[in-house]
């Protein structure tokens, strides 16, 4: 039910910014930097693994030079963390991206990533960490508030390959292929 509330207030808040950007034009040029949090849910895909999805705080930085007005690109980073009876859960990522206005003066863009992962469990005693070649795409609408400053809802889809697991530092053998993905929602700023 909260979910339901955040994004109909969301919705209207932006329907509201989306009013008063249509006297901004969306230029862009030269070098952009974007801050975006929110929600997150993440799962990991084995034969052994449970199939629930754990939700969590996330979040991305992502920063880059503008190629056209309808290209740009740059790196980004996305975080989750989650916390439950001592134990401490974060996905990091960092990916190479390509960012698509389908219209050169459009607000909306669709992104593509090529990176890496890594996952941290951590009870405060043992530790489980994953790394692995990761992937991701996302779609987001820059709403025009200030001549350089976007308001931006977004969602953004990551996922991995098989990963690499150490238990406490040490390799663990894998009989079975494990991937990790994440789903972020929430809100950005971005520079341009």
């Amino acid at each position: 039910m909260r979910s339901l509330i955040f994004a109909a207030a969301l919705a209207v808040w932006c329907g509201a910014l989306e009013a008063q950007s249509t006297a901004r034009p969306n230029t862009r040029q030269g070098f952009w930097i974007g801050l975006g949090a929110g929600g997150g849910s993440t799962a990991a895909n084995c034969n052994s693994c449970t199939t629930d999805r754990t939700s969590g705080v996330s979040g991305y930085v992502r920063l880059g030079g503008t190629v056209s007005r309808s290209v740009l690109l740059g790196g980004e980073t996305n975080g989750w963390f989650h916390s439950e009876n001592g134990l401490n859960e974060s996905v990091g990522f960092a990916s190479f991206i390509l960012v698509w206005y389908p219209s050169r003066t459009g607000a909306f863009y669709l992104k593509f990533g090529v990176g890496g992962m890594g996952y941290t469990a951590d009870d405060g005693v043992n530790t489980l960490t994953a790394t692995a070649p990761s992937g991701s795409f996302g779609a987001g609408y820059e709403i025009r508030t200030g001549r350089n400053v976007s308001v931006v809802p977004f969602i953004n889809a990551l996922g991995t390959s098989s990963v690499s697991l150490r238990f406490n530092g040490v390799a663990l053998p894998s009989g079975e292929s494990i991937t990790v993905n994440l789903v972020q929602v929430g809100l950005g700023v971005t520079w341009h």
